[in-house]
């Protein structure tokens, strides 16, 4: 037989237990009545106090119900209130910052209208996710925070406004440098250096702004130096542009001495690049192309720092005269008996002002053979 005092134990769960099923019963059926009354008065007290005690998930239907009921009454400016920041607190943002937008619109001389549009901006930021995602919400946030502003310039939030605008503005900061340090990493150079300017100029005082116009260096040299032969010229140019910008922001940059050998390689790269193109055009294009070898290292030869490039460079250049000689006696060989003593002229004008130019040049022996042949050719069709 059990003890009395097992008995009162039973006794007293038993209680417990039936008083929280009486109670979890009565207030179903006590919001089951709420719902259910077409008493407009009742159903609002009751919306309204379900909402002072936070029960905003039960204070919600009651609200969107009676916006519907009580629509040009003067009560519905608070309803509509309530029921938008009932939709906040219970962490429904998307459906919230909708809501208390159309508030503000509706009501824009309200009480409620200040407090309103500054939980709308809140409604974005609070959506706002980590870096490494998506920032429509980031940046519908800094939009959001800028027109309270605008429209209550005088209030005491605009402080804390401007702070998290700060805040947010630091993460869409932080997004654009990582996609374009992940379009870097991944070799993506094209990618990587629009993504770095298209930081700079959305963000022309962010932190990194050093750093950032450095890496524009880096990877447009990375990207020139992979790109096809007739593209890798302007490219180099793109490099140099670039560098001219980094070294007038920052004279003095930890970069400097890094940027630098970019900037000088793609000084010599521009001609080397501008000789490959030729060397690989068709022959009635290749005079231009090797004037223009010849015009790089006016232009950016002579300003080399390093004695070796530049030799290479100069090298290039007396290489690409000697070229546009040659290749005036290809076009003369292979052109039509009508023009070949036209064109084998057209040689020597060009052979001669190679030599006078270059009279000591490696190339003169080989021009010099070219233009005996010229001759002796020139000889058979005056006969």
């Amino acid at each position: 037989m059990p003890s009395v005092k097992k008995i009162y134990h039973y006794l007293s769960i038993t209680v417990i237990f039936l008083v929280i099923i009486l109670t979890s019963t009565g207030c179903k059926e006590s919001y089951t009545k709420v719902q259910k009354s077409t008493d407009v008065n009742y159903k609002l007290a009751k919306a309204i106090e379900y909402y002072h005690k936070k029960k905003y998930y039960q204070a919600i239907p009651i609200f969107e119900e009676l916006i519907g009921l009580l629509k040009g009454d003067k009560r519905a400016e608070d309803i509509y209130y309530y029921y938008s920041d009932a939709q906040f607190q219970e962490k429904n943002y998307v459906i919230a910052a909708y809501h208390f937008k159309r508030f503000v619109e509706l009501y824009p001389e309200s009480k409620w209208a200040e407090e309103a549009l500054f939980k709308y901006s809140e409604s974005f930021s609070k959506q706002s996710p980590t870096v490494d995602l998506e920032q429509d919400n980031t940046a519908r946030g800094i939009d959001a925070y800028q027109y309270f502003i605008n429209m209550f310039p005088n209030s005491s939030r605009v402080p804390d406004c401007n702070k998290i605008i700060d805040k947010l503005r630091r993460k869409l900061e932080l997004k654009a440098l990582s996609i374009a340090d992940l379009y870097y990493k991944t070799e993506n150079y094209r990618a990587a250096a629009l993504s770095y300017k298209q930081a700079m100029r959305e963000f022309p005082d962010i932190d990194e702004a050093e750093r950032l116009s450095f890496m524009i260096v880096k990877s447009d040299y990375k990207y020139a130096k992979l790109s096809i032969i007739n593209k890798k010229a302007e490219r180099y140019k793109d490099v140099i542009k670039e560098y001219k910008t980094f070294e007038d922001r920052y004279p003095t940059s930890i970069y400097k001495s890094d940027a630098e050998k970019y900037f000088e390689d793609s000084k010599y790269y521009v001609t080397k690049s501008l000789m490959d193109d030729a060397l690989a055009a068709k022959p009635e294009d290749r005079e231009r192309l090797f004037n223009d070898v010849v015009g790089s290292n006016t232009q950016f030869g002579s300003t080399l720092k390093s004695e070796k490039m530049k030799t290479m460079s100069n090298d290039l250049m007396l290489q690409a005269q000697f070229l546009i000689v040659k290749n005036s006696y290809s076009i003369a060989v292979n052109a039509p008996d009508i023009q070949k003593k036209q064109k084998y002229e057209a040689f020597i004008l060009s052979y001669q002002k190679f030599i006078d130019k270059f009279a000591d040049s490696k190339y003169k022996k080989q021009a010099e053979k070219i233009y005996n042949t010229t001759i002796t050719t020139l000889q058979k069709l005056n006969k």
